[in-house]
């Protein structure tokens, strides 16, 4: 039996009976990264020259966003996207996005009993599900009013890491090296019908008429086989290196690694096509747009490791979003 997504009134009669538990985890995540949330005005001694930069620039405005996604929104062990973009840009940001999910996870998973990485609890079987903790901070707004914009990071860990591993052919094979028919059939099915329901769902949430919705494409990494090393010792990733090992595809040389970049593009475009006709869609005109990262980074030392940029390259991609926003709200 095919299983629905679940209503918006669904998710309503879940935030009723769930709200005192979503605003404890806010409360929980405010206390270590709610540093997002403050206004440039209200900001320390720190932020004198971003205020200055703005005073300087009339025309750049600072917005309200809650951001939604993975670490490419939430990277402890360095600067992301909207570390970036609160510190060089000023907007301000509830972020509710959480290191190592997928899309799955964003449209139909339950809200994550960790932060950085770290369990705070087992997960129980009545734990709200993380589309009903977005409807709730959409309908309730920030201390700044209601949000202008949601900002969407997804995708990215639905095809690296094991999952990588059945969409890639063998060198040995006689077959090309992406298994395009297994690819279009995720991102054209079950990425799209993710992401449609998640924008739906926040535009019906969202208050007034003017709110945006934004996402990104990734930008082309390297997969050299660097992974993340925690402040705990524990290692992440890498992503891709087990896989292109496993299938025959060497990294002796820049040209295998050259190969191995060329790969991952594949994906990377696959993703960015779909979500670019997404916005194209007359039904989301004005509502969905997509901002096109990919060829901001160029070399290997842009790149942290096989999935994160660098803070420099964070920086450079936070810049083409800002940009983004102020032409779009």
């Amino acid at each position: 039996m095919k299983t629905k997504n679940k209503s918006f009134a669904a998710i309503n009669k879940e935030i009723s009976q769930k709200k005192d538990y979503l605003n404890q985890v806010h409360t929980a995540r405010q206390a270590v990264r709610g540093y997002t949330t403050v206004p440039v005005s209200q900001r320390g001694t720190a932020a004198t020259p971003l205020r200055a930069m703005l005073a300087a620039a009339p025309a750049k405005r600072t917005f309200n966003l809650l951001a939604q996604g993975d670490s490419w929104f939430d990277y402890p062990p360095g600067t992301d996207l909207i570390d970036c973009l609160h510190s060089n840009h000023g907007h301000t940001i509830t972020n509710i996005a959480v290191a190592g999910s997928t899309l799955n996870d964003e449209a139909y998973g339950p809200v994550p009993r960790e932060l950085f990485g770290l369990p705070i609890g087992p997960l129980q079987s009545d734990d709200p599900d993380r589309i009903t903790e977005l409807v709730h901070h959409l309908q309730q707004g920030s201390d700044q009013g209601q949000f202008q914009a949601l900002l969407l990071s997804a995708g990215g860990n639905d095809i690296a890491g094991d999952e990588f591993f059945s969409f890639i052919n063998n060198s040995r094979s006689s077959l090309v090296p992406v298994n395009q028919e297994v690819l279009d059939g995720v991102v054209n099915g079950t990425f799209k019908t993710a992401y449609l329901y998640l924008f739906d769902t926040a535009l019906k949430a969202a208050p007034g008429s003017g709110f945006k919705i934004f996402t990104h494409s990734y930008d082309y990494p390297f997969p050299d086989g660097r992974g993340v090393i925690s402040f705990l010792g524990w290692k992440v990733g890498p992503w891709f290196d087990p896989t292109f090992n496993a299938k025959n595809y060497p990294n002796t040389n820049a040209a295998q690694l050259g190969q191995r970049h060329d790969i991952v593009a594949q994906f990377i475009d696959s993703l960015t096509t779909m979500l670019q006709g997404i916005a194209a869609d007359p039904k989301y005109a004005g509502k969905v747009f997509h901002v096109d990262l990919r060829g901001t980074l160029q070399t290997e030392s842009d790149w942290a490791n096989e999935l994160h940029p660098g803070n420099v390259g964070f920086n450079s991609l936070a810049d083409k979003l800002d940009e983004a926003l102020q032409a779009n709200i």
